[in-house]
Parts: structure tokens; sequence; C-alpha cells
């Protein structure tokens, strides 16, 4: 990402470096020294720490508020005070005497030539940490700051936003004297292109696995905007400066981890098991469809609770944290564990009536845009049509088509999906009450998948077996 702002700068005499939040949390890195290294790695995205980037602005995404207790206020505030650049709040009303930092602002405006370019945030607000307040809605606060805007002079006004692309639609679809001239947007953790009435709304993937640049010409008193996503994959060149200092972090981060458990510096590098398989664990491939380490982990989950009568697993996918393939023939280490659970991985049975079902599989296909709450499953199968937003086709392991054979189902879950703490990821119909006891509650996805990595001393050998049979891959017959 370095080397493309470096690029970028050399070709365009005025640039602005934007990012649409969920950086801090989480990861393995933030999870141990709590979103230092990031800061630190951003504040090098100029090219030199201890010099403010004026022009680089981030917004705050759900994943800024995991350490949203009131507790963690000062070290919120420590981050934002080491951040060489802005960070906008435009939507975000902060308890008395919390959040305080100089280069938090609600806007800002950039004299580049004769343009002035306005840029405002919408951060949703489906995390409520103890430090904020409130959220105004997207409605509302386009509607306060494109005026607001406008008034002080924005030839352009850009929306960074991190919310669901369908509410970045919505924003667009308001009123003209309310629509940003353009939307650099987040969250779903996927690239993705719309145009609302000529007016872009542009997304890069997570990880910087691409980043958007986008050309803004003023063309006859019009401006002219040309979009492009850039992959940066292995074959983009790295900027030395920045490889050095982020590889340098990361080994700082393993040995500390390492040796907070009283083991060897290299603790991490311990090999639990390989896999034959390529294991199919980016975002893009395990919140949209069903993939064969999905199925692996639901699938330990349910035989973990088979003396309790379980019947299916909903695992969202959002607690599977990896974002990257395994390769066949591959080792897997403590550090692709440690990766892929940052979170507890705490499972609880629940019990609920059988025409729940079909509802919470309808929220799991919603939004498919690689979102968090899509659920791998175990002990059920049912085909899923993205086009038309459906399912179909739903029954239990056992069972043929529509034989409702069980009044109830129980079900193996994350304790996140009903906690009375969380958003439940979105599936409000599940709850704490449903609980039934068994003594597997507790149990943890990671602890599972360590020990069924040493069994298999011939290497992990799994596959889809279409229990989500997706009508744009596969022959759903």
């Amino acid at each position: 990402m370095r080397e493309l702002r470096k690029q970028v700068e050399a070709k365009y005499e005025h640039v602005l470096f934007l990012h649409a939040g969920d950086f801090l949390h989480p990861s393995f890195i933030s999870k141990q020294d709590g979103g230092r290294a990031m800061i630190e790695s951003l504040n090098m995205m100029d090219g030199a720490l201890g010099e403010f980037d004026e022009n680089m602005v981030v917004t705050w995404g759900n994943h800024e508020f995991d350490k949203g207790r009131l507790h963690h206020v000062p070290l919120m505030n420590e981050l934002l005070q080491q951040s060489e650049f802005t960070w906008l709040d435009s939507n975000i009303s902060w308890k008395a005497d919390t959040i305080k930092a100089k280069n938090n602002i609600n806007q800002i405006m950039y004299r580049f030539g004769d343009i002035n370019v306005g840029i405002f945030s919408f951060t949703t607000d489906i995390v409520k940490p103890g430090y904020i307040d409130s959220f105004a809605d997207y409605e509302n606060t386009a509607k306060e700051y494109v005026p607001r805007l406008r008034a002080a002079g924005a030839d352009f006004v850009i929306g960074l936003t991190h919310h669901w692309l369908q509410d970045d639609i919505a924003m667009m679809n308001l009123a003209e004297e309310f629509k940003p001239d353009i939307i650099l947007g987040g969250h779903e953790h996927y690239a993705q292109t719309e145009q609302i009435n000529g007016k872009w709304i542009l997304k890069a993937d997570a990880d910087a696995a691409t980043a958007v640049v986008a050309e803004v010409t003023l063309e006859n008193d019009e401006f002219i905007i040309q979009p492009q996503i850039i992959s940066l994959d292995k074959s983009f060149p790295k900027d030395k400066p920045m490889l050095a200092l982020t590889e340098k972090l990361s080994l700082e981060n393993d040995i500390k981890y390492c040796r907070a458990l009283n083991l060897v510096d290299n603790c991490l590098t311990k090999k639990l098991g390989h896999t034959q398989v390529k294991l199919m664990a980016e975002e893009t491939e395990i919140r949209r469809f069903e993939t064969n380490i999905g199925n692996l982990l639901a699938d330990l989950a349910l035989e973990e609770f088979s003396n309790c009568d379980a019947d299916i697993t909903l695992l969202n996918s959002g607690s599977i944290r990896l974002n990257q393939n395994i390769p066949a023939s591959s080792s897997i280490t403590v550090k692709h564990l440690e990766e892929m659970f940052p979170y507890s991985s705490d499972l609880r049975l629940i019990e609920f009536e059988r025409s729940l079902l079909p509802k919470i599989l309808a929220h799991s296909i919603s939004g498919w845009t690689a979102n968090g709450h899509w659920l791998q499953v175990s002990g059920l199968a049912y085909i899923h049509n993205p086009e038309t937003e459906s399912i179909d086709h739903i029954h239990l392991k056992g069972e043929g088509y529509a034989q409702d054979t069980k009044p109830t189902i129980r079900a193996v879950v994350p304790y996140y999906l009903i906690s009375d703490n969380t958003d439940h990821d979105g599936y409000l119909m599940i709850n704490e009450d449903m609980q039934v006891a068994c003594d597997a509650n507790g149990a943890e996805v990671k602890n599972l998948f360590t020990q069924h990595l040493k069994e298999q001393t011939d290497g992990l050998v799994v596959a889809r077996d279409y229990r989500i049979c997706n009508t744009t891959r596969d022959q759903c017959n």
C-alpha cells in the first residue's frame, strides 16, 4: 500500500489517502498490543515516522470499538494521540470526558489549486461502546454535513463511510442537496463498485488485498471520476522501509507472545499438523460459500455435543478470521490458529422451534457480500440462490426435504450469537434463554481443531459435500 501511494503521488499533484475503518482490531497482533503496531504502521504511510500526515484521513469502523468499555478510554486516547493523521467522527457523540484528541474531528476541508474538497464520515452503530452516547443515522448525517461543507465552500464532497452498501446506496438516493459527490467506504471487507445516478460508491477488499484509486478531474465545471480497483498481490512492488517496519513489529509481537507464556521465542512456528488439501479460509470464500475448513469446524462442534442430542451447528464465519487459504501439503502452526481465532470461540447448545430455522438461514444469506454473519453449518443442508436472495429445500441430516419430523431443533452456536452483551451478529431471533444444559457447553472451536490436528497423523483430507448448494456455482438438483 505504501508503494502504491508513492506511485500515485509521483503521477498526481494532489493526493488524498483515505481509510474507511476496521484496522485497529481484530488481529493476532492487536490482540497482544491493543492496536499500537497498527498505528505505527499507518504512521509510516507517508514514509516518515514522527511527522503528521496532512493528507491522510481515516474514520471509525465497528472493530475500532472492540475495546469498548470505559476502562479502555485511556488506551483509545493513547492510540489517537499517537496517530499522525486525521480521524473523522461526523456522526458520533462521545460521552463527556472520554475521547479527547485534536486530530479526531467531525469534518475536514482541503484546498487543491482552485478546488475545495470537503470530507465527512459515517460509522455504523452495530457496536455501542461505553464511551459513546449515540450515533446519528446516515440520512441525518448527510443532511447535516453535505450542506455545511457546501456552505463552507466545498466544490467536491467526499463521504468516508463504514456501513452496509445498501445504506451507502440509500445515502446516494437522498435529495440532490444532501448527496456527496463520491462515497469511499468499508465494512463488508469485499471490493465493490456501484454507480447511483452517476455518482460512485467505491470499496476495496480487506487486508489491503486491493485498493481503490479514484482519479477526479474537473472538466467544463463538471467532476469526472475514473475509479480503479488495484490488486496488491505478492507480485506488487514493496516499499522497503515499510516492509522492514512491519516485519520488525510482527517479530517483536511473536516473541513477546511466546515469552509471556514462558515458551521459546519461536513458539508460534510449532507445527500442530498438516493438510493434504487446500483449506479455504479466505474471507470472500468463507463468508459467502460453504468451504472445506468451515465444514470441518462445524462438524467438530456437532460431534462434541452429540451426547446432548445436538442436531445442527451454526457457526458464524466472522469468528474464523485467518483470511487466507492454507495451501495443500502445508504445515498448520500455532500462529495459524491464533490468527484464525482471535476471539473466544465458546460454544453453547440451544433449542428452538423448527419454524425459526428458515429465518435464521435467511439472515445468514442476507447482504451477501462477504459478511461475518454468514453461517458455516453442520447437520443440515439447503439450496442458496444469490440471484433471488432465497433459500430452499432446507432439511436436517437424515431427513428428506419438507419432512418436518422434529418440532424443535437443538443447535450448537458460538456464545456470541446469543449473548445478552452482543448484537448477536443480527440473529435476534435466538437468545440466552434458549440454552440447554450440556457438559460440552463452553467447548472452544480452537481447542477442538487443535486436538483434531494432533489425531490426523496423515494430514487433513476435507472437502465440500454441498450441504450449502449455491445455484451460481453448483448443480443444485
